[in-house]
C-alpha cells in the first residue's frame, strides 16, 4: 500500500510529556484510532496506558511484526496522531506492547465535513487527463510533440527564409531568456540598434540582454545576411494550469524587414500547436470510478479504470464531471491533494475542488447537493445518539489547551 500526500498538513508537534499524557487520557483513549498507511486503515483501541511512553494497544487483525514503526491517527475536530513503535506482542489476544516516539497535533481544525457517500448517490466521469507527463526541463517530449514541431515547421517552409521549430537549448542564450521569461523576440531591422528595444512587455529588451555585445551581435546578423528576426515561445498549459516552456518557433529573414503583425501571427501559431499537442496528448474517460465522500471543499474519489490509475498519479489536477444522483453533472476542476494507493492497485484520490465551468451556478449547485447530504448526515448521527442514550460530539474547544 502506497501513500502519497501533495500538500503538506501544517502540525504542532507535542514535546511536552504532560501534553502527551493529557492527549491520551481526555482524547485518545476514549476512541478508536487508526494505522496510517493503509486504505483502508485498520482500526486499533488502547487499553492501557502507562505515562508517559509506554501503550498496550488491541490491533485488533493488524498483526505487526516487533520493531514495526506505526502511526496511529484519529480526527477530532483536528488531525492527531501518535508516532509509536512496535515493542512486543504482550502474549495475550492481540495486545501489543508500544513505546510512542512522537505526537503531533494539526493547527487547524478540518475546514468541512466529510460525508460518507452511499452506493449510486454519486460518481465522476467524463474525466479529461493528460496521456503523457511533458517535463521539458529533462528535454525528453513525447514524441506526439516532436511529430508536432515537424508538421508545422514543414508548414511554415517557405514563408521566411529560415524557419525552424525546435526545444529550447543550452542555458544563458537569448532562447533560454524567451523560456524563463514566456515573452517573444522580435527585431525588425537587425542594423538598427534602436530595433533591439522592447516595444513592450510581451517582447523580450534583446538590446538589454545583449548590453555591451549589442554591436557584435549586429556584425554577426550582418555576415549571416540576416535582416529581420522573429522568436517565439511554444507554452503548454496542462490540465493543471501549468505552464510549460516546450520549445520556440524561429523566422528570419535575408531580403525584407518583419513587422510586428508577422510577430502575432507567429505567436497564434503557436497556439494552435499547443491546442494540437494539448488534444493528442488528452484521454477522456467516460466510465463511472466511485465517489468514497464529499466535503464543501472538496471529493475523495476510488479509481479502478486501469489507464486512469496511471495518468492521475503522475498529475496535479484533472477536470471531471461530478454526477449527483438524479441530476445534471458538474463540470470541476480538482487539484490532487493526496494519493492513496492500495494492495489491489486502486487509487484513492483526494480531490479540492479550485474551478468549475464557465456554467452559471456551477458551483452552488455542487454545494446545494453536499449541503443536503451533510444535513442527512448530520440527522443519521443524531439519531445514533439518541439511541445509544448519549452525546459522542467532542467539545469543540477541548484540543485547545494543548
Amino acid at each position: 500500500m502506497e501513500h502519497k500526500r501533495k500538500d503538506a498538513r501544517q502540525l504542532e508537534r507535542l514535546e511536552d510529556p504532560a501534553k502527551i499524557q493529557y492527549l491520551i487520557e481526555k482524547h485518545l483513549s476514549q476512541h478508536y484510532l487508526f494505522v496510517k498507511g493503509f486504505d483502508p486503515p485498520y482500526r486499533v483501541k488502547i487499553a492501557g496506558y502507562e505515562p508517559p511512553r509506554n501503550l498496550s494497544v488491541d490491533m485488533g487483525e493488524y498483526e505487526p511484526e516487533d520493531g514495526t514503526k506505526l502511526t496511529l491517527f484519529r480526527i477530532l475536530g483536528r488531525y492527531i496522531h501518535l508516532e509509536c513503535m512496535v515493542a512486543r506482542h504482550s502474549g495475550s489476544g492481540n495486545l501489543y506492547e508500544v513505546m510512542i516516539t512522537g505526537a503531533a497535533i494539526a493547527r487547524k481544525e478540518r475546514s468541512a465535513l466529510r460525508i460518507p457517500v452511499q452506493d449510486g448517490e454519486a460518481h465522476i466521469s467524463n474525466i479529461r487527463a493528460s496521456k503523457h507527463t511533458i517535463d521539458a526541463s529533462l528535454y525528453n517530449i513525447p514524441t506526439s510533440v516532436k511529430v508536432n514541431f515537424s508538421t508545422y515547421e514543414q508548414t511554415l517552409k517557405g514563408q521566411a527564409d529560415v524557419v525552424k521549430i525546435d526545444v529550447f537549448g543550452k542555458r544563458g542564450t537569448i532562447l533560454d531568456e524567451i523560456r524563463k521569461t514566456g515573452r517573444s523576440l522580435f527585431v525588425r531591422n537587425t542594423q538598427d540598434p534602436g530595433d533591439y528595444t522592447a516595444l513592450d512587455d510581451a517582447f523580450v529588451d534583446y538590446a538589454e540582454f545583449l548590453d555591451d555585445a549589442l554591436q557584435k551581435r549586429i556584425h554577426e546578423y550582418n555576415h549571416a545576411k540576416v535582416k529581420s528576426e522573429i522568436i517565439v515561445p511554444v507554452v503548454y498549459l496542462t490540465h493543471d494550469n501549468s505552464r510549460i516552456p516546450l520549445g520556440y518557433i524561429q523566422i528570419q529573414s535575408r531580403t525584407e524587414h518583419f513587422e510586428r503583425d508577422r510577430a502575432l501571427e507567429l505567436q497564434q501559431t503557436a497556439f494552435e500547436m499547443v491546442d494540437r499537442i494539448r488534444d493528442s496528448n488528452t484521454v477522456l474517460i467516460q466510465e463511472r470510478q466511485e465517489v468514497v465522500n464529499v466535503s464543501r471543499g472538496g471529493i475523495k474519489v476510488l479509481i479502478s479504470h486501469k489507464d486512469l490509475k496511471e495518468y492521475l498519479v503522475r498529475q496535479n489536477g484533472f477536470t471531471f464531471d461530478l454526477f449527483f444522483k438524479m441530476q445534471a453533472p458538474v463540470t470541476l476542476y480538482g487539484l490532487i491533494r493526496s494519493a492513496y494507493k492500495s494492495k489491489d492497485g486502486d487509487l484513492l484520490l483526494g480531490v479540492q475542488i479550485s474551478g468549475t465551468s464557465s456554467r452559471e451556478g456551477e458551483y452552488k449547485r455542487y454545494s446545494d447537493n453536499v449541503d443536503a447530504l451533510e444535513r442527512r448526515a448530520r440527522e443519521a448521527i443524531e439519531k445514533r445518539k439518541q439511541l445509544m442514550g448519549k452525546s459522542t460530539k467532542p467539545r469543540p474547544d477541548a484540543l485547545r489547551q494543548l
